[in-house]
């Protein structure tokens, strides 16, 4: 973590600020200073917390400095621990990081600790992020795949985000896993915040590390540790449909957006009715093959079996032991290379380690929702961000919104 961080963070559970203790730190390369900008908000670098840093403070070696390991704290008494170079803001953080607690047991405010780990608040958070932690966590740590070119043109093709639009932005990654797609929004952009619920941070973290306007961070999207109004680009891709409550995390990522900024999301698709489906967005090349009526009730019809098929089997896949899950996933990625039968897996990706993980995501988290494109839509309209692209896709549908926030 560096200290710029602060300049962006603030408590998830008052809004208040945050000051940093730090336990450990490290010197690292400095930052180029084509690409710095100094901190309007709050300078946190050695002893300036509290004021910006317009004057005095040398931009440049604070860039230089990554804070390993330390303790946020916030007037409201909540603690947030600093480790592995990552900043965990989720109530029940304490509770994973046995090394960290063993390793500065004498610094650390061990009632306050107590009092954080046991609280109600604390242990109504853990039960509703445990299995989507566990599982993406163990997903995203096994995923080995690096396809930098691949992941570029994804990338750029998902978010309906051009390298122009995010040059000199300020960035959101809301849902980075491995930082795949933060690793390469970074190389536009001004600075990128990647946020991700799961351990999969410690990957994301990694992949981003070499580069000084990049910054991972552990955070729930319902409970965002954010300032209002900071971010010039928001961007969240295939992740709101695995939260409890997908309408309010988009609303709550809009609150975080400057006027004017830009907003991009997808989600799960779903069947919907007849009369909103036929009008979904196709990629040109599959758009002939349901150029009739008659075509398009049968994609529909396929689409709504399908999509019935495997959220019934996601009701027994999502009580499965994780490890085992992951396992059986083994066959459907193989499955995933057979003529026809292909349509029947999760994925047809012609990587088959690719296949593995969509197969995995798609049966094993415990949120997972569908949607339709008008259902999204009235989300934008109740935050009133004006649509200004939706993103074609193949047979099985996949919302895809991108939107500009008008004045309030």
């Amino acid at each position: 973590m560096k200290y710029r961080l602060l300049n962006y963070l603030v408590c998830p559970d008052c809004g208040g600020e945050l000051k940093i203790t730090v336990f450990k730190e490290n010197q690292v390369q400095p930052a180029a200073t084509d690409k710095l900008q100094r901190c309007g908000q709050v300078c946190a670098f050695k002893g300036h917390s509290g004021v910006t840093s317009s004057k005095g403070v040398d931009c440049t070696v604070c860039y230089s400095f990554e804070i390993e390991a330390g303790l946020l704290s916030c007037t409201c008494n909540r603690l947030y621990p600093v480790a592995d170079g990552i900043a965990r803001m989720l109530p029940d953080a304490f509770r994973d990081l046995d090394e960290y607690l063993d390793a500065y047991k004498d610094v650390l405010p061990t009632e306050k600790l107590e009092s954080r780990i046991k609280g109600g608040t604390v242990q109504q958070s853990v039960s509703l992020q445990k299995k989507t932690k566990e599982s993406f966590g163990y997903q995203w740590l096994r995923y080995n795949v690096n396809d930098e070119i691949e992941d570029r043109k994804i990338f750029l093709s998902d978010s309906q985000l051009s390298e122009e639009s995010l040059k000199n932005k300020v960035v959101l990654d809301a849902g980075c896993g491995m930082g795949r797609y933060t690793s390469i929004a970074a190389g536009m952009g001004r600075e990128i915040i990647g946020l991700d619920l799961s351990r999969s941070i410690l990957k994301a973290y990694d992949k981003t590390k070499n580069n000084p306007s990049a910054h991972i961070i552990q955070a729930d999207i319902l409970h965002l540790p954010f300032r209002e109004k900071q971010f010039d680009v928001i961007y969240s891709l295939g992740v709101l449909h695995h939260t409890p409550d997908p309408r309010k995390a988009f609303l709550n990522l809009t609150q975080c957006l400057k006027e004017g900024g830009i907003i991009s999301v997808w989600l799960y698709g779903a069947a919907g009715r007849f009369s909103g489906f036929k009008t979904n967005p196709l990629r040109k090349e599959r758009k002939r093959y349901v150029n009739s009526n008659f075509a398009k009730k049968v994609h529909w019809l396929m689409v709504l079996l399908r999509e019935i098929l495997y959220n019934t089997v996601r009701v027994i896949a999502t009580r499965i032991y994780v490890p085992l899950l992951y396992l059986l996933c083994y066959p459907l990625a193989a499955l995933g290379k057979v003529p026809l039968l292909k349509y029947l897996t999760a994925s047809v990706h012609r990587n088959w380690r690719v296949r593995l993980q969509e197969n995995f995501d798609w049966f094993s988290p415990h949120y997972q929702s569908h949607h339709t494109k008008e259902e999204v839509q009235g989300w934008f309209a109740e935050a009133q961000v004006e649509v200004v692209s939706m993103l074609e896709h193949g047979f099985i549908p996949k919302v895809g919104i991108k939107g500009v926030l008008r004045n309030r």
